[in-house]
């Protein structure tokens, strides 16, 4: 439905930067959960061992590529992007984490 709203002026180019926007986001928090996950869990067994530069390394490109944009031309779409995804923990805490049951 998003994706919709944003390709009704006829442009496709703001889908594309809202896409390539989230995705980077989600390679940036994928690398912060490698990390966090190689210091809190040593003894779990992995059955790909990649060295702990190349995290690093990816988060600290993606962190760029998500704040320059931010930074250099602040759009509403970005900014929808972000509240969109952060909703999420709006459902995640009290269903997921918690286990709130609804009725019925």
């Amino acid at each position: 439905m998003i994706a919709a709203i944003l390709v009704i002026p006829g442009d496709i180019g703001p889908l594309i930067d809202v896409f390539g926007f989230t995705t980077i986001l989600s390679y940036f928090f994928a690398m912060l959960a490698l990390i966090i996950m190689r210091y809190t869990k040593k003894n779990t067994p992995r059955p790909i061992k990649v060295p702990i530069v190349i995290p690093y390394f990816v988060m600290i490109v993606s962190a760029y590529l998500v704040i320059g944009p931010l930074v250099a031309d602040l759009r509403f779409e970005y900014l929808y992007a972000l509240l969109f995804i952060l909703s999420g923990v709006l459902f995640y805490l009290p269903f997921v984490y918690y286990k709130v049951q609804v009725p019925g």
